[in-house]
């Protein structure tokens, strides 16, 4: 007697009982197939949901590839980062982390910033575009960041402002040794080193402010402040002119550089009036505990009211640092300029108006 034969002999309830032995089995094999690869769009499947070339390409975005790397390695490395990024989120939700007051206030202002960012954004992209016969009128106002532009090698003094910064009599200096002094007295911190200024990367009206005082006097002493990012307060930087350079800017890629700048400017310009709309807006909706009132507006000079260097300049001194966009380039960096060279390059990409008393504001 073959198997088959016996097959045939089983009692009902026996085959019955075979039947579904047989299916079980049939299931678990099923259950171990591995999931069809995905193709197309789809690079990944992360516990059933779906890591698209998008996805990727966000994740690269503004990330520069080393050299010795390909491109798809660092797509590679991009989707194994968002694979352990969604994991880590998802441990986090087990452990219910994501309930805690603390995650709910930083999720509701992460959520805040990315949609100011897409208002600006928005704006942005309804700014007119500026004009060839604009950017050639922006150019001949401006003669000492195209035709006539200046490249400074400084003598520069570095130091973190000091609350009592009004008070340590700087005005009065007239040479860097004096300024070392005064910072040696006051046991400030400071660091001195050659550097250098590029016209072209700088805000117009600086450089016009710092020629007018160059001109009259070729050693006069300029300060302006700057906050590198991740800085504890605003970096002071003093400087003298040890050498000037000239080096012209010009053709199309002046003509395109103008361009991008009065674009930038313009969309500047938007984004703080709908800043100020806002704020206008919010102050028929806003009850304030007492002594929580915002502080009213000081008028603006050279020095600032308060007689301190201005810090950083660009929107208005209230306007959120999320609806600030990409400006035309620093002089390092500006489409076409040529790069700053020297010991240290100092190129902001718009710096504040002198603050030594024989500096003023036009």
């Amino acid at each position: 007697m073959d198997i088959f034969s016996i097959k045939l002999q089983l009692a009902p309830r026996s085959r019955t009982l075979f039947l579904l032995a047989a299916a079980a089995v049939a299931l678990a094999a099923c259950g171990d197939k591995t999931p069809d690869a995905p193709t197309g769009q789809v690079v990944a499947i992360l516990d059933g949901q779906e890591i698209t070339v998008l996805e990727v390409n966000a994740e690269l975005q503004g990330t520069p590839i080393p050299p010795n790397m390909t491109r798809r390695d660092a797509e590679k490395v991009a989707l194994n980062n968002i694979i352990t990024r969604r994991m880590l989120s998802k441990a986090a939700e087990e452990r219910e982390l994501t309930k805690k007051p603390d995650f709910l206030m930083q999720e509701r202002r992460t959520a805040e910033q990315l949609r100011v960012q897409a208002l600006a954004r928005d704006i942005a992209t309804k700014v007119a575009a500026p004009t060839r016969d604009e950017a050639d009128k922006f150019i001949n106002e401006n003669p000492w960041m195209f035709r006539d532009r200046k490249f400074f090698i400084l003598d520069q003094i570095q130091f973190l402002r000091p609350d009592t910064m009004q008070k340590l009599g700087f005005e009065s200096a007239k040479t860097m040794a004096e300024i070392e002094a005064i910072l040696n007295t006051n046991k400030i911190a400071f660091r001195r080193q050659p550097a250098s200024l590029d016209a072209l990367g700088a805000n117009p009206n600086f450089i016009r402010e710092v020629t007018k005082v160059l001109d009259k006097n070729p050693q006069e002493l300029f300060m302006f402040a700057s906050r590198p990012q991740g800085a504890p307060a605003p970096v002071v930087l003093v400087n003298q002119v040890k050498d000037t350079r000239l080096q012209p800017f010009v053709g199309d890629e002046a003509r395109t550089y103008a361009i991008n700048f009065l674009r930038n400017e313009r969309t500047q310009a938007a984004l703080g009036a709908e800043v100020e709309k806002q704020q206008k807006a919010a102050k028929a909706k806003t009850t304030f505990q007492a002594g929580w009132e915002p502080p009213a507006p000081k008028p603006a000079n050279a020095k600032g009211a308060d007689g301190k260097i201005p810090s950083e300049p660009g929107l208005p001194a209230a306007t959120p640092p999320e609806m600030a966009l990409p400006g035309p380039g620093t002089a390092t960096g500006a489409a076409g300029a040529p790069a700053a060279t020297g010991d240290a390059a100092l190129a902001p990409a718009q710096a504040p108006a002198p603050a030594m008393a024989t500096a003023t504001a036009g």
